[in-house]
């Protein structure tokens, strides 16, 4: 195969088609049909340009190839659901204006296939690894890591590595991720309310049926809610705008928009808004920050109803300095009208920026793009924080617009070409 732009972005877009949004388990499939093909595809991929490959039960698998110290790059091939507001197909992989759309373009699929791609180009070069380069493609990252967690039971771990997941230059420090679920009994007059696809992306849609009540009505019209008047009852509808849980501040929560209404007739609602409708924590006691990786910030991602209860999902990116424990006893301390259980966590990750990773990575990007540049922090959770020493590796340029887990998500095919050739030289000055 070869290894020019066009073929691969012949190879994403058929990456992008394969709907790998993790679905109900199947015999042999733990994330369901799709995520299943969307490994085998990338594994093939990587058989075909000569790495010997593993599937680990359709919950990860590995493509590696040269001999000695093993060098890992990290990536996953599942994504968070389309969610509403496209006006391309999620897995169409349309190319217009230079940028090819669709779930998973730029998380995590076209960074995969740049990584791959850039390796495999050195290798056609008739380059010799001096270290083994294990790909280790994962297929649940966006809902827990039990690929990974799979992953340590029987296979090697590598000694270093990055993972293609996240901005360039260099992410040398990642805030600890905590999911917390909120819940309640449905208070008397409230019959449903839902919202949200996952607990780290921004609800662009939520709606709840419940009484009639003047003052929710008059709450909701005034902060752009749609209501329907069904008798006794009222049904109320808010649009958003998504975003990636680690960034809050980018998306307009529609979730919030229906607890101050409900808010407007109970305490429960009231609570819940005056709590997270400010995305750095300061409503409910936990707007921490430290130098290292900066402040707090906050996610109420989902809402539903079931046997009786309101049901929240919380996303919590928190400094590193902090510890998770406090970042619980907080919550619970500040709402004590809820039942508040801590689930679904990753720790921090902090390299030292002189680190020679770092300055290894440091040096390959800025060799490409010509810039003298410094490594950075950032809220979001890469597979780097699962090796000994990892650290997260672009393809997000500085100042450029990547819509991640957002409607219309794309790449960029210039800046898809520019990141190969940077993994390339990443590649070639650590592992050849």
């Amino acid at each position: 195969m070869k290894t020019d732009l066009k073929t691969a972005v012949r190879v994403l877009s058929d990456l992008i088609k394969i709907d790998s949004v993790e679905s109900a388990p199947l015999p042999g499939m733990p994330f369901g049909e799709g995520n299943a093909a969307a490994l085998r595809y990338t594994l093939d991929l990587l058989k075909n340009f000569g790495f010997r490959t593993a599937n680990i039960d359709n919950y990860c698998g590995w493509g590696e190839i040269g001999e000695g110290e093993l060098f890992g790059i990290l990536g996953h091939l599942d994504v968070v659901p389309a969610g509403k507001g496209w006006t391309h197909a999620p897995f169409g992989a349309e190319i217009e204006d230079g940028k090819l759309f669709g779930r998973g373009a730029m998380d995590d699929k076209g960074p995969v296939i740049a990584s791959v791609f850039a390796c495999a180009r050195l290798l056609q070069e008739g380059k010799i690894p001096k270290k083994r380069i294990r790909f280790i493609l994962g297929c649940d990252e966006e809902s827990g890591w039990k690929c990974m967690e799979r992953y340590k039971i029987t296979e090697e771990m590598p000694i270093m590595g990055f993972s293609p997941d996240a901005d360039f230059p260099v992410i040398n420090c990642e805030k600890g991720i905590v999911y917390h679920k909120i819940s309640f009994p449905l208070p008397r007059g409230v019959y449903a309310i839902e919202a949200g696809t996952r607990a780290n992306v921004v609800p662009d849609y939520a709606e709840a049926y419940c009484d009639y009540d003047p003052d929710i009505q008059e709450t909701a019209l005034s902060g752009g809610c749609l209501c329907e008047r069904e008798g006794e009852r009222i049904r109320l509808y808010a649009k958003g705008k998504s975003a990636h849980g680690s960034q809050p501040s980018l998306g307009k929560n529609a979730l919030l928009l229906i607890l101050k209404a409900l808010g407007a007739a109970y305490v429960e609602f009231n609570a819940l808004y005056n709590a997270f409708s400010l995305t750095d924590g300061s409503g409910v006691g936990l707007k921490l920050h430290d130098d290292k990786s900066g402040p707090l910030t906050l996610n109420l991602g989902t809402a539903k109803t079931a046997d009786g209860e309101a049901i929240f999902e919380l996303d919590i990116r928190y400094p590193v300095t902090y510890t998770m424990n406090l970042i619980t006893d907080i919550l619970k301390s500040s709402l004590p009208l809820f039942d508040i259980d801590r689930e679904d966590y990753h720790l921090p990750l902090y390299v030292a920026p002189d680190h020679p990773l770092v300055t290894a990575l440091l040096k390959a990007y800025d060799s490409v793009m010509g810039t003298r540049s410094n490594p950075i922090s950032i809220g979001g959770g890469t597979y780097a924080r699962f090796l000994p020493v990892g650290v997260a590796f672009g393809p997000e340029f500085p100042g450029s617009s990547a819509p991640i887990h957002q409607a219309d998500e794309y790449i960029d095919l210039k800046e898809f070409e520019k990141s190969i050739e940077i993994y390339s030289n990443a590649i070639k000055n650590i592992c050849f």
